[in-house]
């Protein structure tokens, strides 16, 4: 089946003198594996080695199979184009660190159209902002609710963070508790956005 999708380049590795596999977190497909031939040494193919840089958005058409094997790209086009990502030592840190957590976290992905929404937003935030100080720590406290497990700001009221059960209560003396401080600073971040994703 031929499916057209955005997709968010994760990692790639090496394969033989000239190949390279691609792994990919689609709007459609969820995480998917893909087998680019020749595209290390190709200078004329449709595929470049430089669409395949850590967390590209690209716009891919693929012959989908879906039997659990790798998968083929047949066309691939970079939208949208980053201008700092990769020329800020900065933002090119952070996208290290985000291709690998999202590599490690992205393993068997289903689609998830809201959550592939919200990477896009973020990653093209991170490119166009130029106070990027907080960028991690709110990324990833924002995708414990993508994942199922993000505080309960129910309890938001209350002054210490459990870091047992995700949720705020009473009861600071405890050793899995935040203090007072940190409390109130991840009350900050799950009160702030920081892009216009919704």
């Amino acid at each position: 089946m031929l499916t057209r999708t955005p997709a968010i380049v994760l990692s790639t590795i090496k394969y033989g003198e000239a190949d390279l596999i691609a792994r990919l977190y689609t709007r459609e497909l969820g995480t998917q594996s893909y087998m680019l031939k020749g595209v290390r040494k190709s200078r004329k193919g449709k595929l470049r080695i430089s669409y395949f840089q850590p967390l590209i958005q690209l716009d891919i058409v693929t012959q989908h199979k879906g039997k659990g094997s790798l998968e083929y790209i047949k066309e691939a086009h970079v939208t949208p184009a980053y201008d700092t990502i990769y020329t800020d030592i900065i933002k090119s840190s952070v996208v290290m660190f985000f291709s690998e957590m999202l590599t490690q976290l992205l393993t068997e992905q289903q689609p998830d159209a809201n959550l592939y929404d919200y990477l896009s937003s973020i990653f093209q935030f991170l490119d166009q902002s130029d106070a990027v100080a907080n960028f991690s720590i709110k990324t990833l406290l924002d995708l414990t609710a993508h994942m199922g497990f993000q505080p309960d700001v129910e309890t938001i009221d209350f002054p210490y963070f459990n870091l047992l059960d995700g949720s705020f209560d009473n009861n600071g003396v405890l050793p899995h508790h935040a203090t007072i401080e940190e409390s109130n600073f991840i009350k900050l971040f799950l009160g702030h956005e920081f892009c216009s994703h919704k």
